[in-house]
């Protein structure tokens, strides 16, 4: 059973903790560490936030608690092995913590009774070491409605009357990884000018001193983490305010610096007090002093040390070579062990292996196993590499720096949440999995605004037995979201930042000024349709938050609201300056308006900052003064701007030359009148049915014109096929929807016509049609327009089980991937995802475009492969992924962190294939990738940033 407290307004049975008129005591003792006797008053005031009274705190030994009964429930706090209270119990034979005790961070909270003469019972929270005490007081916070997001997201504590515990003892740890953490970083302007703005300011300038601390210490543990790196942009931790370190200690957190910043000193620190260059080869002695300070000054707190050697800066080094590196390492360990007195396999240490890090480590280096080696992702979500061969048998084991914030490039993304959690969850389950399992630390930048991937991270990094399959994410985000916003809308949320995290990683805010647009205008619907799923999800956003208690609702905003608008907006921006363009090429009055829909959403983009600056009395200002629009190269722009737009001009000349009527059509850039005759892409019955058949007619110039659109066909017809262009006005375009009756249809291949009639002008659209019959049984993707779309998840149940489906993972639908224990395969050897597709072309180039996730060749020794064949013909065997030096990055890796996707394209055999029912096979040869989506090109397949949407499925 999980849980061993329950709370409501009735009786629940148990040992009853609390009650109208009644707190409980809470004892804890004087000997034990500071930071349990600090979270015993957190938790006392916890209870306050939910009955409306604090619980007290009592500070007693054993000796005075164990002949003191008290008319309040009574709750335990203690530290085995250094409080007496539980030290007591357990000696007397009233508790047993034999299942955690000498285990990392674990607690156990259970009833028990008769604890000493005169008391029927009490609850108690027994932790196997410091961390272990304060996580069980944290937990039953949470157990009584108090999220650990209480500040942070100003979650409000769920109100209650009873408070019990039930007598099934519950117990908890040791966590999955060790060490578990967050980076404050890139924090500069938004979390900088709001600490300037609330905190006082130390001798150095800096915003973050130890009030500020507290509030990222207590979240961090409230998450049960363990694990800080600071504020280092223009930060000093130690120094910007000296309580920082011993506080730091006092509460639990171990300090760490950066993959830059060695032997806890900070990367500022280098200008102020550093003799020298920081260059080991031409200023090893100054270098050495600097270092050691560091140490000296750590060495009573509880500390992480940075090993290694970068440049200055967060730069690669110009000198370093292995070897200079390998006398780095050696000499930082020797240190460690002369001033702090322990052995190397008792002083926490990493190297980061970031960036240039690995290709030194690849040259082959002699560093002790105590380092534990911190792998990290490319700084987009992707992990460069896992443990290999004996690296997994390293004492100080393996760790993974993960990003949710980046500065660098292509681009900076450090405005607000642009991660998909499926994405997380899978390259995270892939660490773990081949043993990552010492350090988690994730760069979560100013914090506000990645509150939901932050918590994400913390919970996998504390329990991943809870994530042991794909479907957990979602489970775990809709018990979230009850927590932060209520059961009622707790599903909604979920769904809707599942949607929201699927709509960011088709394009970051800050990637969507690359040109050309990334959504294509003609082809597919691809940009409007995009468009129309923001401005549903927006529609949805605002519907739930419109149901919630005012109380609710700035938390609501904050974490669901705020992103889903802010994101619309930006689409808005940069998805209609792009249809602008063919607007204005068409001669659109509707150009107009679209111009000043671009201003507006940037005037939007401005108003809803301002509604965030004065949320709450102005809380959280500051906190989007970042820029984010206007990117022209990898650094963030001085100011916000977007695409310069106009509109088109009246001109007597346009309606004298053809009149002022436009016909525009699906998939084409062709319109009338430039073409009095428009085609349109083949119409079959297998076409999806949310994928709907239009032309448009609009006005080029300002009047008002009335039209007829006829068909000559029985079986083809149009939506509202009369109707009255007023321009300018509300209807400048009317868009018609074109439908057939396929029963009454010619069989095979056929041309209907519309045309549209307006009193100046005709255009004739031809409309191709193809009503085939399906071959008897047919189950599979069925062909339209030339081309065969493919969801990956959407395999033939034929294919073998050892593939898992990741929902809603990646830019389109899901994701399929091998799970990560699975070793390498061969090509046509291992097990196969099998795709039976229909096609009514004879192809003579046909190819196969592959869509996969954009994962790094984590295994170099095994790169991303996989391997197709159709029809059980010729097998091809491709590499999306290029393998790139240790210390870099892939060709083509930045194209495909912007797309977040590797797409890749392969000729099928000689590229014939016939028209007829075929069976596509589909190897993935290492569980280092994820396939999202396939599309078989028979003859039609058009330009797209996300492919065809899915064909037609029997």
């Amino acid at each position: 059973m999980r849980r061993t407290l329950v709370f409501s307004f009735d009786d629940g049975g148990g040992l009853k903790l609390a009650a109208p008129g009644v707190t409980p005591e809470i004892r804890v003792a004087p000997n034990d560490y500071p930071g349990v006797i600090r979270v015993a008053n957190d938790l006392a005031a916890d209870f306050g936030r939910v009955l409306g009274t604090n619980a007290t705190v009592l500070s007693t030994d054993w000796n005075t608690t164990a002949s003191k009964k008290s008319s309040n429930p009574v709750i335990i706090v203690g530290t085995i092995g250094k409080s007496t209270l539980i030290d007591g119990l357990v000696s007397n034979k009233r508790l047993d913590v034999s299942s955690i005790t000498g285990k990392w961070e674990a607690f156990i909270t259970q009833v028990v009774s008769a604890p000493w003469e005169g008391q029927d019972a009490i609850f108690v929270i027994a932790g196997s070491d410091m961390r272990g005490s304060v996580f069980g007081a944290y937990d039953v916070s949470e157990q009584i409605g108090v999220s650990p997001w209480l500040y942070w997201l100003d979650t409000p504590p769920k109100k209650c009357r009873y408070v019990w515990a039930q007598s099934t003892p519950y117990v908890e740890g040791p966590p999955s990884v060790k060490f578990r953490g967050i980076f404050l970083n890139d924090e500069d302007p938004a979390l900088t000018g709001w600490g300037h703005a609330n905190f006082k300011n130390s001798q150095y300038g800096s915003a973050f001193g130890s009030d500020f601390y507290k509030r990222i210490f207590e979240l961090v543990l409230r998450m049960k983490g363990n694990y800080l790196w600071p504020a280092m942009w223009s930060s000093m931790f130690y120094l910007d305010d000296a309580q920082n370190g011993p506080l730091a200690s006092d509460w639990g957190i171990f300090m760490g610096t950066s993959h830059h910043e060695p032997m806890a000193r900070a990367d500022k620190e280098q200008g102020r007090f550093l003799k020298g260059s920081w260059d080991w080869k031409s200023n090893k002695a100054g270098c050495q002093a600097f270092m050691k300070d560091g140490v000296v000054r750590a060495k009573n707190w509880a500390t992480m040390y940075t090993l290694g050697m970068r440049g200055s800066g967060d730069a690669a080094s110009a000198t370093l070579t292995s070897q200079a590196l390998e006398e780095v390492i050696h000499w930082q360990q020797a240190t460690l062990k002369d001033v702090l007195g322990k052995d190397l396999s008792d002083i926490p240490q990493q190297w980061v292996m970031y960036k240039e890090v690995p290709g030194y480590w690849a040259n082959g280096m002699n560093v002790s196993d105590d380092v534990t080696l911190l792998w990290s992702d490319d700084n987009r979500g992707n992990i460069r590499r896992i443990p290999l061969g004996t690296e997994t048998d390293r004492r100080g084991g393996s760790g993974m720096y993960y990003h949710f914030d980046y500065v660098g490039d292509p681009r900076n993304y450090k405005w607000i949440n642009t991660i998909q959690l499926q994405k997380t969850w899978e390259q995270m389950s892939l660490a773990y999995d081949r043993g990552v399992q010492n350090i988690w630390i994730a760069n979560v930048g100013d914090l506000k605004a990645l509150e939901l991937p932050t918590a994400h991270f913390m919970a996998m990094a504390r329990d991943m037995s809870k994530f042991g399959d794909p479907s957990s994410t979602s489970t775990w985000l809709k018990s979230w979201s009850a927590q932060q916003f209520g059961d009622d809308v707790a599903d909604d949320a979920a769904s809707i930042m599942t949607t929201y995290g699927k709509l960011t990683a088709r394009r970051k805010y800050e990637d969507l000024s690359m040109t050309p647009f990334a959504f294509n205008t003609v082809n597919y619907d691809e940009a409007e349709l995009n468009f129309a799923e923001w401005t549903a999800l927006a529609d949805r956003a605002q519907a739930a938050y419109d149901k919630l208690s005012t109380t609710i609702q700035p938390t609501f905003f904050q974490a669901v609201l705020h992103p889903v608008i802010a994101g619309k907006n930006v689409f808005e921006i940069y998805t209609k300056a792009a249809l602008l363009t063919k607007y204005i090429n068409q001669h659109r009055v509707s150009a107009n308006q679209l111009a000043k829909d671009v201003q507006s959403a940037f005037a939007a983009d401005k108003s809803l900052k301002t509604r965030w600056d004065s949320l709450l009395n102005g809380k959280w200002k500051h906190f989007m003064d970042q820029t984010h629009l206007g990117y022209n190269n990898w650094q963030q722009p001085n100011s916000d701007s977007i695409p310069k737009v106009s509109g088109v001009s009246s001109s007597s000349q346009t309606q004298a030359a053809a009149g002022i009527m436009g016909v525009a059509i699906q998939d084409s850039d062709k319109f009338f009148p430039t073409a009095s005759t428009l085609t349109l892409g083949t119409l079959t019955p297998f076409i999806p049915p949310d994928r709907k058949t239009w032309l448009d007619v609009f006005a080029r110039d300002n009047g008002t014109f009335t039209y007829k659109i006829t068909s000559n066909a029985t079986y083809l017809s149009v939506s509202d096929p009369q109707q009255t262009i007023l321009a300018p006005g509300s209807k400048t375009d009317i868009r018609h929807f074109i439908s057939v009756n396929w029963t009454t249809a010619p069989s095979g291949s056929s041309t209907a016509a519309l045309t549209v009639t307006a009193p100046s002008s005709t255009a004739t659209i031809l409309v191709p049609l193809s009503n085939p019959s399906l071959p008897p049984g047919f189950q599979g993707h069925i062909e339209s327009t030339g081309a065969v779309s493919i969801e990956a998840t959407h395999f033939s149940p034929s294919s073998s089980p050892t593939y898992v489906s990741i929902p809603d993972y990646g830019r389109t639908h899901s994701g399929v991937h091998l799970p990560p224990l699975t070793p390498s395969q061969q090509p046509a050897a291992g097990p196969a995802l099998i795709y039976p597709f229909l096609t009514f072309s004879n192809a003579t180039s046909a190819a196969l475009t592959v869509y996969l996730s954009s994962s790094e060749n984590a295994n170099p020794n095994s790169p991303n492969r996989y391997s197709f064949s159709i029809d059980d013909g010729a097998v091809t065997t491709v590499q999306p992924t290029p393998l790139g030096n240790a210390g870099g990055e892939p060709a083509g890796w930045s194209q495909a962190v912007v797309s977040n996707a590797w797409v890749k394209t392969s000729k099928i055999g000689n590229g014939n294939l016939g028209a007829g029912a075929h069976v596509l096979k589909v190897w993935l040869l290492e569980p280092t990738m994820v396939l999202t989506k396939l599309v078989v090109d028979v003859g039609g397949l058009k330009a797209s940033e996300l492919g065809p949407p899915e064909s037609f499925r029997v």
